[in-house]
């Protein structure tokens, strides 16, 4: 797959239905009206963001190009949107867990990574977490880098 460049909101959308598949399966798949509330959330965000009803329809369609997102129709009266992350990426699910709590939250040391992709069913040692980080830093395109 050639590399993918996500802006702020591309990412923050994507992230955003990527753990609300995992931590609210029931209100799964979501409208663009949702996933907006779910994009601004207050917690567990950095930065906060203010993304409009418009803002989070441009990075779906955005998104849906990208193959990372398809559009549910079947879903009832209004469409609701589900992530393709893992299977464009090729991603297990403990290193998309990581991937999803990075572009929700910014740059995170390995223990801060380890405590807030638990909701996500992110790997539970700092082994499984480096194992994740490798993977992702290890691609034709990385995906994560190390900072200083």
């Amino acid at each position: 797959m050639s590399q993918i460049h996500l802006s702020p909101n591309e990412a923050r959308v994507l992230a955003a239905l990527v753990e609300k598949s995992i931590t609210t399966p029931q209100y799964y798949p979501m409208t663009v009206n949702a996933l907006m509330m779910a994009a601004n959330q207050k917690n567990s965000r950095a930065p906060v963001m203010n993304l409009s009803e418009g803002d989070t329809g441009a990075a779906l369609n955005q998104l849906e190009a990208d193959k990372l997102v398809t559009r549910d129709d079947n879903a009832g009266r209004v469409p609701k949107w589900r992530h393709r992350f893992h299977h464009q990426l090729l991603l297990k699910p403990a290193t998309m867990a990581v991937l999803a709590t990075l572009m929700l939250r910014g740059p995170q040391t390995p223990a801060e990574l380890r405590a807030n992709a638990a909701g996500l069913n992110g790997p539970a040692d700092a082994d499984g977490i480096q194992a994740a980080l490798n993977d992702l830093a290890d691609r034709a395109h990385p995906m994560v880098l190390l900072l200083p």
